[in-house]
């Protein structure tokens, strides 16, 4: 009870303050005005300011504001302050973008002034609602594009992560090896089954050719077969030396081509597979968020 009696006491005291100062704000109101009908310009002005002059105005009640300052502006014009006049015109438009003056009931000049005020506050606020469109669509494209050089970031380190570099170092022994070994540790492989392919027929070539050779010396040929198995003899001995002398040249060029194309270190690339249970980031997680305040509502979505 004694809290209901406290409330009852609160309310009724703001009442008998409240309903006396918007009393006092018409009736100021009402006496600036009769002054300004009056043509008491400069008597109309101070009444008029002590309702809306300052920063903070006096007035409390919306549209007696509105018409103190619509009053205040046309009694500057009369007292030659066009600055002053268009300053409450433009104080008086700022809270209400659609007020306009009745030209009957006002002086061309000041129906004029309050247009081209008004006309000012419009193309200003068209001008504030272009920048700010700007901004929000600056906004939009630079998220964007944070957006995509995220991805391009994140598709590079999964490129990075999901690749390996092997580094294989060579050696120069393995290089004067024959049969193309050294074209093979070059990754030259035409060349290598090249020097294989040939080395292998003169050694095949000079090992039968050898054993051929030395075959001639168990037999004993008849003197009529003597000049074949001359000639016998010298083709296998000059075949031996060919096929010799080719193998030792394959083999020396295939030494020299290894060594002068030597490559130390040979690096490749190979691809490694990637764990499908990755944790994400902060960054990197897609969120849906609902804002509800008190001027309405908004869904916003986060990547």
């Amino acid at each position: 009870m004694r809290r209901i009696a406290l409330f009852g006491l609160a309310y009724l005291l703001v009442a008998a303050f409240t309903v006396p100062a918007a009393a006092d704000e018409l009736s100021d109101f009402e006496s600036a005005r009769r002054a300004y009908d009056r043509q008491s310009y400069a008597k109309a002005a101070r009444e008029l300011e002590s309702l809306v002059g300052g920063v903070v105005p006096r007035a409390r009640n919306p549209v007696v504001r509105l018409e103190a300052r619509k009053y205040l502006g046309a009694t500057y014009l009369f007292l030659g302050d066009e600055v002053a006049a268009r300053e409450q015109f433009r104080l008086l438009l700022e809270e209400d973008d659609e007020y306009d003056i009745d030209p009957v009931a006002f002086p061309e000049a000041v129906v004029q002034t309050f247009q081209q005020v008004k006309s000012q506050v419009e193309t200003e606020r068209a001008r504030e609602k272009a920048l700010e469109a700007t901004r929000q669509a600056q906004e939009r494209t630079d998220e964007v594009e944070q957006l995509i050089m995220q991805q391009q970031r994140i598709a590079a380190l999964e490129e990075l992560a999901g690749s390996e570099t092997v580094e294989r170092v060579n050696s120069r022994w393995i290089a004067a090896l024959p049969f193309g070994v050294g074209q093979f540790q070059n990754q030259n492989r035409r060349l290598g089954i090249m020097f294989a392919v040939m080395e292998s027929a003169f050694l095949a070539a000079s090992i039968a050719t050898f054993v051929g050779h030395n075959s001639l010396r168990n037999e004993n040929p008849n003197p009529d077969e003597v000049g074949r198995a001359e000639r016998v003899e010298r083709a296998l001995r000059i075949g031996n030396w060919v096929s010799v002398g080719g193998l030792v040249s394959f083999y020396v060029a295939g030494v020299i081509e290894a060594e002068v194309r030597f490559k130390p270190v040979i690096r490749s690339t190979r691809k490694r597979d990637l764990p499908d249970d990755l944790p994400m980031t902060d960054d990197e997680r897609t969120e849906i968020r609902f804002e509800l305040g008190l001027t309405g509502g908004k869904l916003k979505l986060d990547f």
